[in-house]
């Protein structure tokens, strides 16, 4: 929108600003001067401008000195600039070194200096000849334009030097003339305002002022009706036009001085009885010639007010069709959305985005208007503005605020309505006419009261605006409700008296003050319960402070007055100061009042000191202390946009008087005591923001040392007696969350005060100086909970007296994680780290008392909840946490104890939070949490075993706390956050559904908390130690990786005290040549650098320096050198035992190569995997091309470029990928397969059938029909697992069970998939391409995803099945460029070397035709490859198609023809009988109805060639030449491949033990037959030729290992045998046997160490 342009026109130098107003609409600004221009694009190239009223014609060339513009006939050239005596750079670059010395003469295009440009070195040509002088340094870094030397000329001539023009612009007019009339200028500010919402610029105070002028103004309608009715009077009616026309004349003659109304209901009128009179057939037609006109009295039919809502509606509508698309919304993710959206019209998507990018001046329209326009009436707008509050970024914060308010604004206004509503209309209800006393009636005042106490709403606020009410009935329940309000649930019941006196209204009460009392229990601690003292309260409504001292005076006789009547004894002196005075400030004038609340500490000092210097008055002030007065609360109504402030002021024993408490500011006494805010007392600088609907405190601080803002949130919960219609105005939309949980009474009540304060946080969370790094909830529910409260109505039970204590701890804890469940992930977004609840349970029970909930949110999906009683502690006298079954961190501490600055573990969490990841302590707890999930979805109706662990986890540090290379780990406890290494390791035992027992992983992960979580070698040394542990014992290592690389630093003790060697001391400017140490420096320092020692002129040393090595340990290479080692080792564990990688937060450098070198890898959507920042990126680039991490990393590229096999949304799913992954993999290298009872029956038949071609994923884990009725694949419903998605998405890989048992499936997709290769903004020329890629075809990409799915199955040990469904390999030439050899080959070895079976299956309907055969075929792996096809499949080298132009050529099927068709036959006969004969013609004849004849039947013929060829790929034929094992049907291959799965593991499992005992001598082949000779000879087969393929009879004589024992025994005898050989035919291996005999024996349990040795005993005896 904003541009600078210069032109040099005939020597001068133009410098024009210029702003866009519009599409062709342009501001040009030049030295204090502006003009408007219109500029539209011709059909033939030229430009059509108007200016100051005229139009001009241009038209423009570019020539070799600049631009040339024909102007109306008359050139003008735009010179170009050329100054060849500044030597500037180009581009952004690092200068080298100079190649000639300052002041030297050089020629032109000749080079002058080396520069460094994206790490190419290149040469600067000097443009002129002259002498050349240096203005920068060597080394130093050089932006685009900025000077490197200049030149002095040997031609001055050569430079034309435009000197800048100082004058201004002529005054012009506006391009086009604009007219004075209002609905012009209407229409102009209207126009203006949409140009603003596109994203142009005008002045928005000149816009918003003229259109509400002009909406203002009674003319605007008369002139527009006028306007419209010029337009439309010839194509109107000649009745209608003549009637409208007499009924708008009768209003025409009226001046406008008079401002009457625009008769829009009577127009109308005659509009609707003209087409309601006219034909069905005429009437459309009238309808759009009649639309503006309709239209117009439309929208004045509610008078201007109506028009000028209409306008205002129209335009928040426009801002927000654009906004709520980027709302929310990551903008290139909303750009691309819009390109697919937008494809055919590009040009829209511009507009869109040029529209957002204006989004600064559209708020400050649209903040214009509403508070212009919408403040007076919000209401009518309430729809706009909850959209206008919905909206989430930074750019809508302070809009979406301002939308809240006036939401609430209307709330609070309606609320006091329907309280008035509520408490004066109460006589409709009634039937007892006037009489006030009668039991019904109290009743029903009564029960609308109770509802209001309990309302969770601003009802106080609402209240306040009815004090001053002028029936004085509604006054009086009013002040009553408020009191009950105020004093539920200690209000003592009937004791609210009222009276009138003339200066204002007297209220008083009792009610009883709560203090703590001992019960039950030992010396040290006792149950709290409580005992309560009576105390009155009284309250003044005044309209004027004058009459305070006079109208308290009368209050405190009152109260005495009735007090002396209740206290039998007539003792009055007051023993403790507890009661209570209320002093309301009524009248919306009163000088208080008129005081804006604006947050200005000074004017909130003014109401201070004029309250304070009434209260300080002693006669005041003794005669409220005397009756025991302890608190004054304050309450000053004002008008109805804005709420009541309040202040409460407490007796100063120090000052003796009453002075204002500055932290209970803005709360009413007594229930601000049950918030507890003497916790926060230990804070200075409390800053209080009330929330919108006043039920929630918000407090924030800054925690030192190191600042971070803390909020404490505070509520008391008030719990409503029924469903009133009250509630309608809270705003929370809780009924989803009770559809989908039956929620308990207590539960409800909480959930729903959470919500309030979550909606609040979201509101503030752009907002700086409200978003809290760390925010606490407090929540203290005020009436009493039974233990029936606490549950759902349909969980009830019955429990026992004696266990009831610890069935509401339970109780209370499925609670809390229950609530948790549904607004966790919320709450840690906006940095709600803990809450807490306070309930008292009344009971009879050992419940009874007072009970804390305090909740930790550790992750959001994942907390700890510790429940709490209030004991109190006899030694100290204060009520403190004691925890019930665990012991919880508060345990012991006084419950008002102040708050504490943040520990190391919270900050860490925090470091880690803003770092976008969970702090890796905080892991375990994920893994227990997904472990239960796990638990549960397996089994149904799973409780989490409170006596056992789900998971065990151990710390593994260093051996040695200066654990460098070499150092091993050890098992450690303690607590979390005490790591001095950057890298954290548990060894974690789990117990799974797999393997209930238990299994044993490694973890490794990055602490993004020490030192951004950089790789030092110390860190190095420890991912390989971790690494070298999982390698040693086979056990899976899972990697946590959220780092920056490996780390830089630079040494900081010499960073300190270096000094520079200047080329010359008096100009540092010209450059240094060294940096030194000074002698004392040297000798404090010196083992940090490598330096000589240099003696000056002056005789002083300098030790310059050569090389900084550094004090620490890991500034630069060492850390690369610890990359590669590790990089080593993750590489190798890939090969040795089970790797996955998990990238949580943002992995760079050697980081991101261990993700891929660990070669198993799930990404979280938020975090990029990187080689280098973008922000390094774009200074070598030397200019702005990525935006962020996730365009260089995201899932978008890594997801599609078969980096990242899985992507997850946050850490709790990603855990779950982990063990799901798990679920699949052998608890140790070598280890049984993980086998579950299936679900899913394995004998089911396959229900799903193909209808055109095989769907892979339907025919692997079954879909639903178009009926909603699941029909299963082959595999376990729901158990398919799908990796690598993203990329080459014509295979389909992934991990399954059948029958429980975990496979790797290999598939096909049949159908064509579009491959997006992504532009990349680095180069300007490339662009986004879309390649389609067609089913059942290996493409370069998808080969290599099945040679790498295949490698990783074989490494997790996964029997393997491939639905092969291929017609061949693309052989394109792009394609055998991009390696799709290479590709083809790594299957073919990949299975070649696969250890565990495979199956290889042609599926319903598929096909496998020659190079794709070839790489799968059974022959390449014999011992473990099987293959199987379905009856309808097929196979073969080519298609039959192809066959055909090969085998069955059109002379062939001539010939076919010749040889079937009894027409041909005989009229060949005739043929050969008519060239016998010698009858040429009759035989040309013939030879015409010949081929007539054949080239009829060529199609038919064609056909069943082909239907020829297809009998050739009949899976009988592949059965019939043995290529295959079995022909299998469709609908039972489920069941048959379940049978023959387990019998193949069953096989390979014995292999394995035979190879064990045999010490690896025999191969696949001889094992097996090893296995079927002891078979065959065992009582099982009896000698039977079919026993073998009997299954169970395999698995009976398998599973009794007595049955091959011996065999086994004599194969180790064999081997050892063999081994002793081997040593014998050795003269050394013999002289070292008794020393390797002796060393065996040592290392022997002392009982096995006998028995061997009488064994060698006996052997040598």
């Amino acid at each position: 929108m904003h541009s600078q342009v210069s032109l040099n026109i005939e020597g001068s130098k133009y410098t024009i600003d210029m702003v866009r107003g519009g599409t062709g609409s342009y501001r040009l600004r030049m030295n204090e001067s502006e003009i408007e221009a219109e500029i539209h694009t011709l059909r033939d190239g030229g430009l059509l401008m108007q200016l100051d009223g005229k139009s001009h014609v241009i038209y423009a060339e570019e020539e070799a000195a600049g631009s040339r513009l024909l102007i109306d006939g008359r050139t003008c050239l735009l010179q170009k600039d050329h100054d060849p005596s500044k030597l500037v750079a180009e581009t952004p670059c690092k200068l080298l070194r100079f190649l000639v010395s300052d002041g030297s003469h050089i020629d032109a295009d000749t080079p002058y200096a080396e520069v460094e440009v994206m790490k190419m070195c290149m040469p600067l040509l000097s443009p002129a000849s002259g002498v050349i002088q240096i203005k920068s340094s060597e080394g130093q870094t050089m932006q685009a334009g900025e000077l490197i030397a200049s030149l002095d000329l040997d031609d001055p001539s050569a430079v034309r030097k435009a000197e800048p023009f100082q004058g201004n612009f002529p005054v012009l007019g506006p391009p086009t003339a604009i007219s004075d009339k209002v609905h012009q200028r209407c229409a102009a500010s209207l126009n203006a305002a949409r140009m603003i919402l596109a994203g142009y610029e005008h002045n928005i105070n000149e816009v918003v002022q003229s259109l509400l002028n002009c909406l203002d103004s009674p003319e605007l309608p008369f002139l527009q009706w006028q306007e419209c009715m010029s337009v439309l009077a010839t194509r109107l009616p000649k009745d209608l036009k003549n009637e409208l026309e007499s009924k708008y004349k009768g209003f025409e003659v009226i001046p406008s001085s008079q401002n009457i109304d625009f008769p829009a209901k009577l127009l109308k009128g005659v509009l609707d009885s003209h087409l309601s009179s006219c034909s069905e057939k005429e009437r459309g037609s009238l309808e759009r010639h009649i639309e503006p006109l309709m239209s117009l009295v439309k929208s004045y039919e509610g008078g201007r007010e109506s028009h000028a809502r209409v306008i205002v509606r129209s335009l928040f509508e426009e801002y927000l069709s654009v906004e709520e698309i980027f709302s929310d919304n990551i903008q290139a993710d909303v750009i691309e959305r819009l390109r697919v959206q937008y494809k055919k019209d590009l040009l829209k998507v511009v507009d869109i985005v040029l529209s957002h990018q204006g989004v600064k001046n559209k708020n400050k329209l649209i903040l214009r208007l509403l508070e212009q326009l919408v403040y007076p009436n919000p209401a009518a707008y309430r729809d706009q503005l909850i959209r206008f509050s919905a909206l989430n970024h930074t750019s809508y914060s302070e809009l979406a605020l301002k939308a809240s308010q006036l939401l609430e604004q209307t709330k609070l206004s309606e609320l006091r309505s329907t309280i008035a509503r509520s408490l004066s209309e109460l006589e409709m209800f009634t039937e007892d006419g006037e009489s006030m006393d009668t039991p019904k009636r109290k009743s029903a005042i009564n029960e609308r009261m109770e509802d209001l106490v309990s309302a969770p709403l601003a009802v106080e606020d609402a209240l306040i605006g009815l004090f001053d009410h002028s029936d004085h009935t509604l006054q009086r329940r009013v002040v009553e409700t408020y009191v009950r309000r105020l004093y539920q649930p200690y209000l003592v019941k009937e004791s609210v008296r009222m009276q009138w006196h003339r200066s204002g209204l007297i209220a008083s009460w009792e009610f009883l003050e709560e203090h703590i009392e001992r019960k039950n229990g030992s010396e040290e601690q006792m149950s709290v319960e409580k005992h309560s003292e009576r105390k009155w309260g009284a309250m003044v409504i005044i309209k004027s402070l004058q009459f305070l001292p006079a109208i308290i005076s009368v209050a405190l006789r009152e109260t005495t007055h009735n007090l002396e009547k209740a206290t039998p004894h007539g003792s009055l002196e007051p023993t403790t100061f507890g009661n209570m005075i209320h002093i309301a400030l009524v009248g919306i004038n009163n000088q208080m009042s008129l005081l804006q609340d604006s947050g200005d500490e000074d004017q909130a000092q003014e109401r201070i000191k004029k309250l304070a210097k009434i209260l300080q008055d002693k006669e005041v002030g003794s005669s409220l202390r005397s009756a025991g007065v302890g608190v004054i609360s304050c309450i000053i109504q004002r008008d109805e946009g804005r709420t009541p402030m309040r202040h409460s002021f407490h007796w100063s024993a120090k000052n003796l008087y009453y002075e204002e408490e500055p932290l209970l500011r803005h709360l009413e006494p007594p229930l601000s005591i049950y918030l507890e805010l003497d916790k926060l007392k230990g804070y200075e600088g409390i800053r209080y923001t009330p929330s919108r609907d006043r039920q929630w405190h918000l407090y924030t601080v800054l925690d030192k040392p190191h600042p971070i803002q803390r909020m404490f949130l505070r509520t008391l919960v008030r719990q409503p007696t029924s469903n009133d219609r009250l509630t309608a105005y809270s705003g929370h939309d809780v009924d989803m969350m009770h559809n989908q949980l039956s929620m308990s009474f207590t539960s409800k009540s909480i959930f729903r005060s959470i919500m309030a304060a979550i909606e609040e946080l979201e509101l503030n969370v752009h907002n700086a100086t409200l978003q809290p790094d760390h925010a606490q909830m407090y929540l203290c529910i005020l009436q009493e909970q039974e233990i029936n409260d606490l549950m759902p109505y349909t969980k009830r039970v019955d429990i026992d007296a004696g266990q009831e204590e610890e069935a509401v701890e339970t109780i209370l804890e499925e609670l809390a994680r229950e609530i948790h469940a549904f607004a966790g992930v919320r709450m840690h977004k906006l940095g709600v780290f803990q809450w807490e609840v306070k309930l008292w349970i009344a009971s009879f029970g050992r419940a009874n008392g007072a009970w804390r909930v305090v909740v930790t949110n550790v992750t959001g999906q994942t907390c700890t909840v510790h429940i709490y009683r209030e004991l109190e502690n006899t030694s100290k006298h204060q009520a403190v946490y004691h925890s019930l079954s665990v012991r919880g961190p508060l345990h012991g501490v006084p419950v008002n104890a102040h708050y504490q600055p943040l520990g190391v573990l919270d900050r860490k969490r925090l470091l880690a939070r803003k770092n976008g990841t969970t702090y890796c302590y905080d892991f375990p707890l994920a893994f227990q949490m997904a472990l239960e999930q796990s638990f549960a979805s397996r089994f149904s109706g799973f409780k989490k075993p409170k006596d056992k662990l789900l998971c065990k986890v151990t710390e593994l540090v260093f051996a040695d706390q200066k654990g460098y290379w070499g150092t091993p780990l050890i098992p450690i406890e303690r607590q979390p956050g005490l790591n001095d290494v950057g890298m954290i390791a548990w060894s974690m035992e789990m117990s799974t559904p797999e393997f209930p027992s238990g299994r044993t992983i490694l973890i490794v992960a990055n602490d993004v908390t020490f030192k951004a979580g950089s790789f030092g070698p110390r860190e190095d040394a420890f991912f390989l130690a971790v690494t070298d542990l999982a390698c040693t014992k086979k056990l899976p290592l899972i990697y946590l990786a959220a780092n920056s690389g490996a780390r830089i630093g630079v040494a900081e003790e010499v960073k300190a005290c270096f000094k520079v060697g200047w080329s010359d001391e008096s100009s540092p400017e010209n450059g240094f040549q060294y940096v030194y140490l000074t002698p004392e420096d040297y000798a404090r320092i010196g083992s940090s650098v490598i330096a000589h020692e240099m003696r000056l002129a002056s005789g002083k040393t300098r030790w310059v320096i050569d090389a900084i090595v550094g004090k620490e340990d890991g500034l630069g290479v060492e850390n690369l050198s610890g990359s590669g080692a590790i990089a080593s080792a993750y590489s190798r564990a890939y090969k040795e035992t089970f790797t996955l990688t998990y990238v949580t937060g943002r992995t760079v450098g050697i980081g991101a190569y261990l993700a891929r070198l660990g070669m198993r890898c799930i990404q979280r959507l938020d975090q990029p995997i990187i080689l280098t920042g973008f922000s390094a990126l774009n200074k070598l680039l030397g200019r702005e091309v990525y935006s962020s991490h996730m365009q260089l990393g995201g899932p978008k590229i890594m997801a599609t470029n078969g980096v990242v096999h899985l992507t997850v949304s946050d850490d709790l799913e990603g855990v779950s990928a982990i063990l799901n992954w798990l679920s699949c993999i052998p608890p140790h290298l070598g280890g049984p397969v993980p086998v579950l009872n299936p679900s899913d029956p394995p004998e089911r038949p396959v229900e799903y059938f193909p209808e055109t071609s095989c769907d892979p994923r339907a025919a692997i884990c079954g879909t639903l029909d178009s009926n909603g009725n699941w029909k299963g694949g082959i595999f376990d419903r729901d158990s398919f697992v799908e990796t690598l998605e993203g990329w080459a998405r014509t295979v389909v890989t992934g991990r399954a069970k059948l029958g429980g048992i975990p496979v790797g499936i290999v598939a096909v997709e049949t159908q064509t998939v579009m491959q997006v290769i992504p532009a990349d903004p680095g180069q300007l020329d490339s662009h986004e391409r879309v390649v389609p890629q067609a089913g059942q075809v290996w493409f370069p990409d998808s080969a290599t995803k099945t040679a790498q799915a295949i490698m990783d199955f074989n490494r997790e040990e996964l029997p393997l099945f491939i639905l092969a469904n291929w017609r061949g390999f693309s052989g394109g030439q792009r394609d055998l460029f991009e390696g799709i050899l290479q590709a083809g080959s790594t299957i073919v070895e990949n299975l070649r070397t696969y250890g565990q079976p495979v199956f290889v299956y042609i599926p319903m309907m598929g096909e496998l035709r020659g190079g794709a055969w070839v790489v799968v075929d059974s022959r390449i792996n014999s011992d473990q490859i099987e293959m199987y096809a379905e009856r309808t499949a097929k196979g073969n080298v080519l298609e039959p198609e192809g066959i055909i132009e090969i085998k069955f050529r059109k002379k062939e099927l001539i010939e076919c023809m010749g040889r079937l068709d009894q027409q041909l036959i005989s009229l060949n006969e005739k043929l050969h009988e008519a060239k016998s004969n010698g009858g040429h013609a009759k035989a040309e004849s013939l030879q015409q109805q010949i081929q007539s004849r054949e080239k009829q039947l060529l199609p038919v013929y064609t056909q069943i060639a082909t239907k020829f060829a297809e009998l050739h790929d009949t899976s009988l034929r592949m059965a019939a030449k043995g290529v295959i094992k079995e022909v299998v049907d469709w609908d039972r291959s489920r069941s048959f491949f379940y049978r023959r799965l387990r019998r193949r593991i069953s096989e390979n499992s014995l292999v394995k033990t035979v190879n064990d005992a045999a010490g690896d001598q025999l191969s696949y082949k001889s094992a097996m037959d090893l296995i079927k000779r002891w078979f065959f000879d065992s009582n099982v087969a009896k000698g039977r030729e079919d026993a073998w393929v009997n299954d169970e009879a395999f698995f009976s004589w398998k599973d009794d290992t007595r049955n091959y024992n011996e065999k086994l025994q004599e194969l180790r005898f064999q081997k050892v045998l063999l081994q002793l050989t081997n040593i014998g035919s050795s003269a050394s291996d013999m002289q070292a046997l008794p020393r390797g005999l002796a060393a065996l024996l040592s290392k022997m349990e002392p009982s096995s160490r006998k028995q061997i040795a009488n064994e060698i005993r006996k052997v040598l005896s």
